[in-house]
């Protein structure tokens, strides 16, 4: 829980756990036939390095991430669930939904955009995250 005078950064608390699943989707891009491609899951742990750039780079085959029991699922699992939202926000904009507000969108939740065909942004398009 955070408090008044805390401190945070982005490799502890909620921040680890953004890491966490960015490393994930990053390792689903990876794949040679990947659900979902978030192109900024790498770039978000590289600037961070440390654990989660060798991760992505091989150089930690213990992480919890790249463990059959564990980690496959993890990261398979985040590729479907950014694949589900990717595609049902593409079809709501198509619909013509202008505005998305994200309820309670922590650090891990998806980009703003959609793999392959991001949104045009504008006036007549919004994405909020709260």
């Amino acid at each position: 829980m955070r408090s008044e005078g805390d401190t945070w950064d982005i490799t502890t608390s909620v921040g680890s756990t953004a890491l966490f699943v960015a490393t994930a989707r990053a390792l689903e891009a990876q794949k040679p036939d990947p659900l979902a491609v978030d192109p900024y899951a790498e770039l978000f742990c590289r600037a961070v390095g440390g654990h989660s750039a060798d991760v992505l780079d091989g150089k930690e085959p213990e992480h919890p991430l790249k463990t059959a029991e564990f980690g496959e699922h993890f990261v398979n699992f985040q590729g479907a669930r950014t694949r589900y939202f990717d595609e049902y926000f593409r079809r709501a904009a198509e619909a013509g939904v202008r505005q998305v507000v994200i309820l309670a969108a922590g650090l891990d939740s998806a980009h703003t955009g959609w793999t392959g065909r991001p949104p045009r942004r504008s006036s007549s398009w919004t994405v909020r995250r709260c």
